[in-house]
């Protein structure tokens, strides 16, 4: 009994969505007594809860081995990635050390796979729906006990609405940023998708995300999210066919974008707390291109420039620093696919990246579902945050599932024969 009850599907999907969405990272942490300021990895409770996760994947993966196999064969572009990945990791200087952070990786993604094949995107969006409201009660109920111990801001920065940033046991304020931006758009679909009777509530609660969203105080997925919410309108009105509305609606649009462009950068970033220099970013950024050129082809392999060893390449950039800091990551995706998998492999991955985007754009228009304008909802936002954050190579974070479920759907958008054998695979085992 407890053995069929561990193998149901939707058990295994929440499970497993719960932990890449970090709503539950830092708990760890606090269970096991270790200050908030380490990395939930040191806990021992919390790699354990992966292993067990990562175990499940598998037999879930062999279980349904004929739909997950033929997804794979479909997958050309993934496997060449894959491949070029390996050899950036083979030559690196520590290709024992990032195997294990790059097979974590690897299964991420697997785990997309099998999303796509398990799960269809209804029931993925209803499912995070009904995450992100288990996690907001419980994220308002904290506050009390662990709102006023924990800084989540170190620079004592004020968030829009003037209050100290509240993160929760997310335990950094841009984990809880991304979370409950991504559960306003989730919610904006539904609302305008789902059954009228649930317009009002759905409503509220979104604006009750935007508002944890905004006492989170991280500026870049309030900005992501606002950005992916209208564009993601613009695409509806031309998905539901009202041209002259959508006409209307994508000049004002392109009107907005260029008053913000001709707006100098520092008055911009002060509308929500921020300067000019991001935080230090626009120093990582500036000093990219030389550690880049040093492997330009295949890179330093996966996790193979941020690791712990004494000759890491990241103890120059430490150096560098006008201040003393430890870096995990360039704080760009884009750039740290660059640097990890190298001009051959990060121009695959760009590749991959765009195909995704696009299958998302197809799936609106096929319109075949009812929250058929979700997947391009959300990983418009993760494709946007992203330039601020590394989120889309973190291998247990949301952003890598949702980048490889779309490239791989967002429901199987494969060749025509194969895609009636798949079809039939599904219907059979459903």
């Amino acid at each position: 009994m407890i053995g069929r009850w561990w193998l149901r599907t939707d058990v295994f999907l929440h499970a497993y969505l719960v932990m890449v969405l970090g709503c539950i990272y830092f708990l760890f942490n606090f269970i096991e007594g270790i200050s908030f300021a380490e990395r939930a990895g040191e806990s021992t409770l919390f790699r354990g809860a992966w292993l067990l996760l990562y175990l499940l994947l598998m037999l879930h993966v062999a279980i349904d081995r004929n739909r997950f196999g033929l997804l794979m064969l479909q997958s050309h572009l993934y496997l060449t990635f894959i491949a070029f990945a390996l050899v950036s990791l083979a030559l690196s200087a520590d290709p024992a050390g990032s195997s294990i952070k790059f097979a974590m990786y690897l299964l991420t993604t697997m785990f997309s796979a099998w999303v796509v094949i398990s799960c269809p995107v209804d029931r993925l969006v209803d499912t995070l729906f009904r995450i992100g409201i288990v996690v907001l009660i419980v994220h308002v109920l904290l506050f009390p006990v662990i709102g006023s111990q924990w800084d989540y801001d170190p620079l004592h920065r004020p968030t829009v609405l003037g209050t100290q940033a509240y993160a929760g046991v997310f335990g950094h304020k841009n984990l809880a940023g991304a979370f409950f931006g991504l559960m306003v758009l989730i919610c904006f679909v539904r609302m305008l998708a789902g059954p009228r009777r649930q317009f009002g509530w759905t409503l509220l609660l979104m604006g009750c995300h935007f508002f944890a969203l905004a006492a989170a105080g991280a500026a870049g997925p309030l900005i992501s999210m606002l950005t992916a919410l209208a564009v993601t309108f613009g695409l509806l009105l031309v998905v539901l066919g009202h041209r002259g509305a959508a006409s209307i609606y994508w000049l004002g649009l392109a009107f907005v974008a260029l008053v913000v462009f001709a707006v100098p950068s520092d008055e911009l970033y002060g509308l929500v707390g921020r300067s000019g220099n991001l935080t230090g970013r626009s120093f990582l950024w500036s000093v990219w291109p030389h550690f880049f050129w040093q492997h330009p082809w295949f890179g330093y392999g996966f996790s193979g420039f941020f690791n712990e060893l004494p000759n890491s390449p990241v103890n120059e950039l430490t150096s560098m620093a006008p201040w003393n800091t430890e870096f995990g990551s360039f704080e760009n995706s884009y750039l740290d696919a660059f640097l990890q998998f190298g001009l051959l492999g990060g121009a695959l991955y760009m590749l991959l990246l765009a195909l995704a985007l696009w299958n998302t754009i197809v799936f609106a228009f096929e319109r075949r579902g009812m929250y058929c304008m979700a997947p391009f909802a959300m990983l418009l936002f993760v494709v946007i945050a992203s330039a601020n954050d590394s989120s889309q190579l973190l291998h247990n974070y949301f952003g890598c599932v949702l980048v490889f479920w779309c490239y791989f759907g967002p429901e199987a958008r494969l060749q025509m024969a194969p895609r009636r054998t798949f079809n039939r695979l599904r219907v059979s085992e459903a």
